[in-house]
């Protein structure tokens, strides 16, 4: 949560041709040229203009955030999360760029602008954050796992995901599994589950369709097809374990190819990859990260155009195909770049990866879900997979939290 912020201050750019903006953990070997040149170019085309670039570490950047926004120095174009651009937004601490900026939408896709549009109690509605790059990922498998517990093709939506399952459990018994890991907030949307209600005031996933989900995993938990370790609250194995050859599937990064052939040469002969699995209605999850524009700036225009800059067409490309990521900014996904058409693993891999960005049709974890309500939502589905309690009273005392936290 913000601290109370504070109705006036100044930014941390003193001089009205100096604009301040702020990343975290990328003042590096691989990055440093690139904002370096970035930053020339911008102050090339804009004589008399000073950027300064500030990079933070990663580690308590949220509550560095949280401390300059209290204060009012908040630098003038920030980067950040969905999640943290919702609680600068919801403190009123930055701009509605739909209302001072709207030719910006025309430069992103609609998926782009839509998932930086926020609404609910307290926020005036709008874009509050310049989209930035995206991730996306894939679905890998250990075809030889699969094959050895009866699983004959890989499975390529949800429901083929779970009956896969059932037969691995009555064929391995339990000495692999299908997966090592409970599902996620995002795990719903995939699945087709609304989230929020439409003002985005509410969460709803303890519908229906988000119990028929957790059902799913507990179905899959009894068949001995779910690892026993995905329980644990504080469980982070599942890669490990996809690379040792006890787990079958892994949702992953779509540049993870070079990791498993370098690190589980064995897994490796064996991969497989699908996109990313869905249910009936589901979209695809894909991780964004944004600029937003500091109200207390001294020099809003200039703050705007850099923050367009750097999000524009040329400079995404270039820095996405440098991070391995993929642009949200309208016609650069389909650039060579993002849209491999080779054979290898690797690309793909990407192609998989980029059809969701391609289909613009793709969805963020929503901004108001808290960490807490994230560690409680997992809790309350390892004690319904462990017949504590059912899929509806795990959902009803997640979303419970979940709304208590968002007012």
């Amino acid at each position: 949560m913000l601290f109370a912020v504070a109705a006036c201050g100044n930014s941390t750019s003193s001089n009205s041709n100096e604009i301040t903006f702020q990343t975290w953990n990328l003042k590096n070997d691989t990055y440093t040229p690139y904002f370096n040149d970035l930053i020339a170019a911008f102050q090339k085309e804009n004589p008399g203009v000073t950027v300064k670039w500030i990079d933070q570490p990663a580690d308590g950047y949220t509550d560095k955030i949280n401390a300059d926004a209290a204060a009012g120095t908040l630098p003038d174009v920030v980067d950040m999360s969905p999640t943290g651009a919702y609680s600068l937004a919801k403190a009123g601490v930055t701009l509605n760029l739909s209302r001072e900026d709207p030719d910006a939408e025309s430069q992103f896709t609609a998926s782009s602008w839509g998932n930086v549009t926020f609404e609910g109690d307290n926020i005036e509605e709008g874009a509050y954050a310049y989209p930035w790059y995206l991730n996306s990922g894939v679905q890998y498998y250990n075809k030889a796992v699969l094959e050895r517990c009866g699983v004959a093709d890989l499975p390529t939506d949800m429901d083929e995901w779970f009956d896969s399952a059932k037969t691995m459990g009555e064929n391995c018994n339990g000495s692999v599994s299908m997966v090592a890991s409970v599902p996620t907030l995002e795990s719903f949307g995939q699945y087709g589950v609304q989230l929020m209600n439409d003002d985005q005031t509410e969460f709803t996933f303890n519908d229906k369709k988000g119990v028929e989900l957790v059902q799913h995993f507990i179905d899959m938990y009894n068949q001995k097809a779910l690892s026993a370790e995905a329980l644990n609250n504080t469980w982070t194995g599942e890669g490990d374990a996809f690379k040792q050859g006890s787990v079958a599937s892994l949702a992953g990064s779509a540049y993870s190819v070079a990791d498993f052939e370098a690190n589980a040469p064995e897994l490796y002969k064996n991969l497989g990859v699908t996109e990313r699995l869905l249910g009936e209605g589901g979209k695809m999850n894909v991780a964004m990260e944004t600029l937003v524009v500091s109200k207390t700036t001294k020099n809003k225009g200039m703050a705007m155009k850099f923050a367009k800059f750097v999000t524009n067409k040329e400079n995404q490309t270039e820095f996405c195909t440098k991070s391995h990521t993929f642009p949200s900014v309208a016609g650069a996904i389909d650039d060579e770049a993002f849209s491999p058409t080779g054979d290898s693993l690797q690309d793909q891999a990407v192609a998989l990866a980029s059809k969701a960005v391609k289909d613009d049709n793709w969805f963020i974890a929503p901004g108001p879900f808290s960490e807490n309500a994230k560690t409680v939502l997992r809790e309350q589905i390892a004690r319904a997979i462990q017949g504590e309690q059912t899929a509806q009273e795990a959902l009803d005392a997640a979303v419970k939290v979940a709304n208590e936290d968002l007012k």
